[in-house]
């Protein structure tokens, strides 16, 4: 598939719609788990938070029917390796089932097979409650990061290179198909960035350093204790993860912590110095930084704009976080690249 095949139907947003009753009854036979459902939302799983008498709490997730079951699969083996090369991590723990398997096929009225697995839940809130992280720990959530990246390397799996819509480095973000359905205020600012971005910063961009990466460490996927807590105490949703360019994770947090009562770059400076001093970067790499981020506010407002075209109820969520990249964008058509990049290169030390 190429940049100019991407259509709407690519990207997948049709999770499955089993009752909680049918999944209760299901993860009790294979699980030995039963307690309180509550429904999660997921963008292309199905989710339950499961909290059973004894205390425990579990995440039940069953995949898409369009998922191949060797994802599911790449996203287990993962946190496998995880847990077993950097316990230190704090993601999620896959539970085995009675007979000691990781994965089970849950299977709807029409006779499809959908991957279900159980994962812990891991306790606190998102970043994105409550107060805004300052410039110690912006550092300390891009070194977080540079150590889960670090603690993926050298994993493999068939499955890595599967295509993922939000990938940023794979021509979703760029698509002109996509492009031509999108709404008209993002296309106009968007149209003018498109030819570099698919002719210089694309090729250049997975040319770098590329590994299996989560791909989704925005402050909704990123944890703390409460509130005023501002230390990482988890990392949720491994659902986007892909083998891809590196400095696509940091992308992904620096185009999302946004704070508008302070300077962008301030945010997206610290962040990388704490990154960089944890897995540090080549100065290709940090010059490509604020391109990728780039990419992934594209692809927010065009996956948006999808999600909404399928939506007559138009989610509060998807509406809010279309608004924020489209701000995002219009900083971003605002900045002199040259300057960004220098101002990166000096908050590395280069």
């Amino acid at each position: 598939m190429t940049m100019n095949e991407f259509t709407p139907q690519d990207m997948r947003f049709n999770p499955p719609t089993f009752t909680a009753t049918a999944v209760a009854k299901k993860v009790a036979d294979e699980y030995g788990l039963s307690g309180e459902w509550v429904p999660i939302s997921g963008e292309r799983d199905q989710n339950f938070r499961l909290s059973t008498e004894d205390g425990c709490k579990f995440v039940v997730k069953i995949a898409g029917p369009d998922e191949d079951p060797d994802i599911a699969d790449f996203q287990v083996q993962a946190l496998i390796f995880l847990e077993k090369g950097s316990p230190q991590i704090p993601v999620p723990r896959i539970i085995r089932a009675r007979h000691g398997h990781r994965l089970c096929e849950l299977v709807n009225g029409s006779g499809v097979k959908h991957i279900l697995r159980v994962v812990t839940y891991l306790d606190g809130i998102p970043y994105g409650d409550g107060v805004f992280p300052d410039a110690e720990h912006l550092q300390n959530i891009g070194a977080f990061q540079a150590a889960s990246v670090n603690a993926l390397a050298g994993f493999k799996h068939r499955a890595s290179r599967h295509f993922m819509p939000w990938n940023l480095s794979n021509g979703v973000a760029v698509s002109e198909p996509l492009w031509a359905e999108a709404a008209a205020d993002a296309r106009q600012l968007a149209t003018p960035l498109l030819h570099r971005l698919r002719h210089e910063v694309l090729p250049k961009l997975n040319a770098g350093p590329s590994q299996v990466i989560h791909n989704d460490a925005h402050p909704y996927n990123l944890l703390r204790a409460d509130t005023i807590s501002q230390d990482v105490t988890g990392l949720i949703d491994f659902g986007d993860m892909v083998h891809a360019p590196i400095i696509n994770d940091l992308a992904v947090s620096a185009a999302a912590f946004h704070d508008p009562d302070k300077e962008d770059l301030d945010t997206v400076a610290n962040l990388l110095i704490g990154f960089h001093r944890v897995h540090p970067l080549s100065d290709a790499e940090v010059s490509l930084l604020w391109d990728a981020m780039t990419l992934r506010v594209l692809i927010t407002i065009l996956l948006s704009d999808i999600k909404l075209n399928m939506d007559t109820d138009q989610d509060p969520a998807v509406v809010e976080e279309r608004a924020g990249a489209y701000g995002i964008l219009e900083i971003i058509r605002n900045l002199d690249p040259k300057f960004v990049v220098e101002r990166l290169w000096a908050a590395c030390g280069m």
